[in-house]
């Protein structure tokens, strides 16, 4: 295989008809004779994964410190996209992600076992897009996935600073990664919803942001109320509309990095002194 070949940079994507991922979609224990195995049960979720290198952005401050991707058992699988996407562009490999949506179910209907009907699609839960050419790309494939009879497509991006919300189409919803409160209200200036990584939840309850009429509520998959496609928020909702930011908690193996990072931005936001999120926010009545 040589070291451009269009098999290689195909490595650098999966694609995964069934996610069996706690979070996203419902996940049953099935027993075996060695210990109990996830399996997915429906409603269904597909979701792709690529290279974090070749297409996140170097403004997202977790890509080499406390990426939740790169932490436990599924670095293993970050590593192996890593090494295949090596010598390509971000664009590059965007397009194989397209080429893999696009023949997924052999390019025929996609099956209608999702919350509301068709499939839903999370795209790259390891991954993001380095300029505004590749979410047009992925603009198309989501639309090409519609009609075919899919659900719908989101995905999260800490690109939203370069990449106008315009680039990724009607066919996505997709919200802008921010670390830092002052940052929602100018990914929404920029057309973007916003989801806020927190350094833990001390509740369920919404945190009203002092500074507008918006609220930030705690992920409902993280707080264990429910999944991604049964819950919705991200998927179908006018979040912008709506003046509602998603909250995530640092979690997974890398949870004590990110904390500690969330520390450092803050501290270089605010001129060495460090506040505490919950002085940029109040809680909702």
């Amino acid at each position: 295989m040589s070291a451009r070949s269009p098999d290689r940079v195909r490595q650098a994507v999966t694609f995964t008809a069934k996610a069996c991922n706690a979070k996203l979609a419902p996940v049953a224990l099935v027993p075996t004779q060695t210990r109990p195995r996830p399996t997915p049960v429906g409603p269904f979720v597909a979701k792709t994964d690529v290279s974090i290198e070749a297409t996140c952005s170097p403004s997202c401050p977790f890509k080499s410190n406390g990426c939740y991707v790169r932490e436990g058992f599924t670095r293993f699988a970050a590593d192996r996209l890593d090494a295949a996407a090596r010598g390509y562009t971000g664009e590059e490999v965007i397009a194989a992600e397209v080429e893999a949506i696009d023949g997924a179910f052999h390019g025929a209907a996609i099956p209608q076992d999702g919350a509301l009907g068709g499939r839903d699609l999370r795209l790259h839960v390891g991954g993001d897009v380095f300029n505004a050419r590749s979410a047009r790309l992925l603009a198309r494939a989501s639309e090409r996935w519609q009609e075919r009879g899919g659900g719908s497509v989101w995905t999260y991006t800490h690109a939203w600073r370069t990449v106008p919300r315009s680039a990724w189409g009607r066919h996505i919803s997709v919200l802008a990664s921010v670390e830092h409160v002052d940052d929602i209200a100018r990914a929404n200036a920029r057309g973007y919803a916003a989801a806020i990584v927190l350094s833990a939840f001390d509740s369920r309850r919404a945190l009203r942001l002092t500074a507008s009429r918006g609220r930030v509520v705690p992920c409902p998959a993280e707080t264990g109320t429910t999944t991604c496609v049964e819950c919705r928020l991200c998927l179908d909702r006018d979040l912008l509309g709506l003046g509602i930011t998603i909250g995530f908690a640092a979690h997974g193996n890398g949870a004590s990095r990110v904390r500690d990072r969330l520390v450092g931005l803050r501290r270089s936001r605010s001129g060495g002194v460090v506040t505490g999120e919950v002085d940029a926010c109040r809680r909702a009545s």
